[in-house]
């Protein structure tokens, strides 16, 4: 609520005799014109909500708020609990909230296993992170106490949990110890399917030739002088 000390001299009058009084300063006795004009013009109450208070150099930091001027001059509070205060120059007390912070857990990706079979055990990178509500800054580290601890995510667990005695995971760990790709192993294997199915077209190609009477017979002679 605000008080104009135009309508209300002698209780914006008695105001500032309170504060003055709480600030240990000399009582003033009712001022006379033209003083009495100046000191009118100062309007006592709380604050508006505003959006302007962020470029004002001469502001209040109460926290979770700045208090401050709508011409940017000097504020002055008198109870800090009800922030009821006024501006000398007779502009409008104002209030502008600070941006809110949330904070976040955020993980990595798992390194590798310490052991590849009979049970090992993988890591990840864990970190508190806070971020602003007006999206001024998204993203940034803080103290891991910042978070909640009830919903820390897991820095470790088990992996590879079958047996080094398994069959395939035999095969499978030879491979990877001998140092060849598996790939490359696939493609050998292709490679020689391929050359022994050529080989045994080209084996039935020959022996049907050869099977196939004497026209065929004289047939590849004559392939073999053309």
């Amino acid at each position: 609520m605000v008080w104009g000390m135009r309508c209300s001299p002698l209780l914006g009058f008695s105001i500032r005799r309170l504060w003055w009084s709480l600030h240990g300063a000399e009582k003033p006795s009712m001022p006379s014109a033209p003083h009495t004009f100046l000191l009118l013009q100062t309007r006592t109450g709380m604050p508006k909500v505003t959006n302007k208070c962020g470029h004002c150099k001469s502001k209040l930091d109460f926290g979770r708020e700045f208090i401050c001027c709508s011409d940017c001059s000097d504020p002055t509070i008198m109870d800090k609990n009800s922030k009821l205060g006024f501006c000398k120059s007779g502009a409008d007390l104002t209030m502008q909230l600070k941006p809110q912070e949330t904070f976040h857990w955020v993980v990595g990706p798992w390194m590798t296993c310490s052991s590849p079979c009979d049970g090992g055990i993988r890591y990840r990178d864990v970190a508190c992170y806070g971020s602003l509500d007006d999206n001024t800054i998204k993203h940034y580290p803080v103290d891991d106490a910042t978070c909640s601890a009830d919903e820390v995510p897991a820095r470790q667990e088990a992996c590879n949990q079958q047996s080094c005695s398994d069959p395939e995971m035999t095969e499978s760990m030879n491979l990877k110890s001998s140092g060849v790709p598996v790939w490359l192993i696939a493609f050998v294997a292709v490679l020689g399917l391929s050359a022994i199915g050529g080989i045994a077209f080209i084996s039935y190609t020959y022996y049907m030739r050869r099977t196939s009477g004497p026209s065929g017979f004289v047939y590849v002679m004559m392939e073999a002088y053309s």
